[in-house]
């Protein structure tokens, strides 16, 4: 009798240790994000080869739609506000993550620090560094990159312009004149939409001021809400620039202010609109949901025999006056320190790591690394746009970050939408200078409070994006303690009354003698 219990035990032992295996404990990891359509497809794919990656992980995505995250951002806030902020979630990679750390009850200490975590895997030394200062507040990081975006880019079909023998437009002026005669063809000659909460305007606003401005100090001090109004310069830009923004708003199609800018991406492409000023998200979403393919407007894609033989009808190009800058948004994902900060970092490194770029950015936007040279993005212009990243890549002044994505602090980019919305969007009639008038006048109350906001942060020792030997944009905001700072906006048109000018320079001399040249052909021109 004891034999048999014994054998019994071993039979038992031997399949509960060979045959039997206890199912393991599953860590859901939940991404708070506003993927819901453009972004969703390529996050679903991230999500398939995170997991296949790593055994016992599931992602699951908390949904807040909404263009650039105008309504994401702000529930984000008010759960950070309130002590209990989402386990893992996505922020544009600009200055509005400062909001996050401002609003936050312990600050910085409230979020995981990136900056020794990008520094361990690589990504400073195989990144376009750039890239990487557009998230970096004086030397640290606080979410991770997943992708890299173009954001001075203008969609349209080309077989329209040929057909009404239309130039493709190289500069603002033949911008104009294409749209005008597009107009006289009974052709709307823009889309605008109005029902992204002022995402749309924002867009193609900054478009239009970094052409007419040709000044990278001016569009900085934007960013830095340190423009000066007063000064009969800007003003002249900001006027120019406002009366092309509402001639395009009045060429714009019915019914576009209920709408969002992927109901547009339709009729971009069956030529009943003529352009549509975006970022290059366009382009994927127009391969996942409208089975189009996007080129660029460059050899041998935008030859007439090229395009008419292979059917183009979507070409992407940069906004005519600004091809010699690169307007960048980043995508990231920030972690609050806590109990599931161990699994959001997993997942945060493996979707900025070198294998989950390669996933991603084939549906979506490119990718940051600078060392890729087999083309396998879904659309030629991607691999244009990656190509022209890694072409500006040795002049930091040609970089710029885009306004409506991450270029503000959260509340001010909310008042900069509004004042869009409420003046010159709603007034497209060109000989309305009261609308531009009241454009300036909230213009100058958003800049004062990003300006506020800005100087907060410097108080928490983060006034700057980038480091000091490398300032993101080759710019540095006056209150930085640094004559690079006094060099480069002494030659630009603002007021630089708080800038240090004794200092010891710890600029490039290089990337000094370049804003200076930008700010030549500035003072030329106006």
């Amino acid at each position: 009798m004891v034999i048999v219990v014994v054998i019994i035990v071993i039979v038992l032992g031997v399949y509960f240790g060979l045959v039997y295996h206890p199912p393991k404990k599953v860590k859901t990891i939940y991404f708070y994000t506003w993927w819901a359509t453009d972004g969703k497809v390529a996050l679903d794919k991230e999500y398939a080869a995170f997991e296949t990656s790593h055994p016992g992980y599931v992602v699951k995505s908390e949904l807040k739609p909404g263009a650039a995250g105008t309504e994401a951002i702000y529930a984000i806030l008010a759960d950070i506000k309130a002590g209990h902020p989402p386990d893992l979630f996505q922020s544009l990679f600009g200055p509005q993550v400062l909001s996050y750390i401002e609003d936050a009850p312990n600050g910085a200490k409230d979020f995981v620090n990136m900056t020794p975590i990008a520094k361990s895997t690589g990504l400073y030394s195989n990144a376009v560094t750039q890239v990487l200062m557009a998230g970096t507040f004086n030397g640290t990081m606080f979410s991770l990159p997943v992708d890299v975006h173009r954001c001075n880019e203008l969609y349209f079909n080309p077989q329209v312009l040929i057909k009404y023998n239309l130039p493709f437009p190289d500069n603002l002026s033949e911008l104009i004149s294409d749209s005008r005669a597009l107009e006289s063809h009974g052709i709307y000659a823009w889309a605008v939409p109005g029902d992204d909460g002022g995402y749309d305007q924002t867009v193609l606003w900054g478009n239009i001021f970094l052409s007419v401005s040709q000044n990278t100090t001016m569009y900085d001090e934007l960013n830095y809400g340190t423009l000066n109004l007063s000064n009969p310069k800007v003003l002249n830009v900001l006027n120019e620039t406002n009366e092309i923004f509402q001639e395009f708003v009045s060429d714009g199609y019915p019914g576009e202010s209920s709408q969002t800018w992927t109901q547009a991406v339709p009729k971009i492409i069956s030529g009943k609109v003529g352009f549509e000023a975006v970022i290059n998200s366009y382009c994927n979403y127009a391969y996942d949901f409208d089975n189009t393919t996007t080129y660029p407007n460059a050899a041998p894609y935008n030859n007439t025999s090229y395009i008419m033989s292979h059917d183009i009808k979507l070409m992407s190009m940069p906004f005519p006056g600004t091809s010699r800058y690169y307007i960048i948004l980043d995508d990231s994902i920030v972690v609050p320190a806590g109990p599931t900060q161990n699994e959001g970092l997993t997942f945060a490194e493996y979707f900025s790591s070198y294998s989950g770029q390669l996933v991603f950015t084939k549906w979506k936007a490119v990718t940051f690394y600078k060392n890729i040279t087999n083309d396998y993005y879904n659309t030629p212009g991607q691999w244009y746009n990656y190509e022209s990243l890694l072409n500006h890549s040795s002049n930091a002044h040609s970089f710029l970050y885009q306004l409506s994505d991450g270029g503000f602090f959260a509340g001010p980019y909310a008042d900069l939408d509004s004042a869009f919305l409420a003046t010159i969007y709603a007034h497209p009639n060109v000989n309305d200078s009261s609308a531009r008038a009241a454009f300036v006048s909230d213009l100058k109350s958003t800049l004062a409070k990003e300006k506020s906001d800005w100087l907060k942060a410097n108080s928490l020792g983060y006034g700057f994006m980038g480091t000091l030997s490398d300032p993101f944009g080759g710019y540095l905001p006056p209150w930085v303690n640094n004559t690079s700072a006094s060099v480069i906006t002494s030659n630009a048109v603002a007021d630089n009354s708080n800038v240090n000018s004794t200092s010891a320079f710890n600029g490039n001399i290089y990337s000094t003698l370049m804003e200076f040249l930008d700010n030549v052909i500035a003072e030329v021109k106006y």
